[in-house]
C-alpha cells in the first residue's frame, strides 16, 4: 500500500452537513467527529476528487498517461472503481483509492479533546451560526424563508490517502498491482487538485473556499 497525506486548507466559513438540526434555531448542524470537532467526511472528499478526475479526463489531461492493460479503461475507473449505475451490482469493480475523514492535525485534536486542558472549553468557538432569508422583488424579506446554518471557522484539516490493490478479480488485481509498481498515480491525482476550489455544502454560494495539497506522511 502506498500512502500520502491530503491537506485541506479552508480559507473561509464552511459547512459539511451532519443531517441534524437544532430545533427552531438552526436548520443544519456541522458534521463532527467523536470528540465534537469539525470533520470533512471521506466520502465527500472522494466524490470531489472523482469529479475533478472526470473533468480532467474529459479535457484530455491524461492523454500522456499510460496504464497497464486490464479491465479498468482509464485513470478514473482504476482509482475510483466503476461508475454508479452503469453496471449491475455483481459486475462493479472496486477502485484503488482509499479516503478517510479529514480532521484537525493530531496536536490540535489532542489539545481540544483532552479533558485536562482548556481545549474542551474552546471547542464551541470553532463554530458560528449564520442566518439568511430570501429577498423578494420589493427588497423585503419573504415570509417563512429564514434559515439558520452552523458553519465552521477557517482551519486546516488532514486525512491519509491510500492506494492499494483491492480487487478479488485476478485480471484487475494484476492491473492494480502493476499500476502501483509502474504508474505515477500520485502525480496524476495531485495534478487535478487545483480543480477543487471549495468543499462542503453550498460551495457554489461562497462557503468552503479551500486549497488542497498532497505530501508524504510525516
Amino acid at each position: 500500500m502506498s500512502t500520502k497525506t491530503l491537506t485541506v486548507q479552508l480559507h473561509g466559513y464552511w459547512h459539511c452537513g451532519s443531517g441534524h438540526s437544532a430545533g427552531t434555531h438552526l436548520d443544519a448542524l456541522t458534521a463532527r467527529d467523536r470528540d465534537g470537532l469539525p470533520v470533512i467526511p471521506g466520502r465527500h472528499l472522494k466524490g470531489l476528487l472523482r469529479h475533478a478526475m472526470r473533468c480532467a479526463g474529459t479535457w484530455n489531461w491524461f492523454d500522456g498517461v499510460t496504464l497497464p492493460d486490464g479491465p479498468a479503461g482509464n485513470v478514473e475507473e482504476l482509482l475510483f472503481g466503476s461508475r454508479s449505475g452503469q453496471e449491475a451490482r455483481s459486475a462493479t469493480r472496486p477502485g484503488m483509492l482509499q479516503v478517510d475523514d479529514a480532521t484537525l492535525p493530531e496536536p490540535e485534536r489532542a489539545f481540544l479533546a483532552h479533558p485536562d486542558t482548556d481545549g474542551p472549553q474552546l471547542r464551541p468557538f470553532l463554530f458560528r451560526d449564520v442566518h439568511r432569508t430570501a429577498i423578494n422583488r420589493q427588497g423585503s424579506a419573504s415570509d417563512k424563508t429564514l434559515r439558520g446554518t452552523e458553519v465552521a471557522l477557517p482551519m486546516q484539516l488532514q486525512t491519509p490517502l491510500g492506494l492499494e490493490v483491492t480487487s478479488l478479480e485476478e485480471e484487475l488485481r494484476r492491473q492494480q498491482q502493476r499500476a502501483l509498481d509502474e504508474a505515477d498515480l500520485w502525480s496524476t491525482l495531485e495534478g487535478v487538485l487545483p480543480l477543487i476550489s471549495a468543499v462542503g455544502a453550498e460551495r457554489n454560494r461562497g462557503l468552503g473556499e479551500a486549497e488542497l495539497s498532497l505530501r508524504d506522511p510525516s
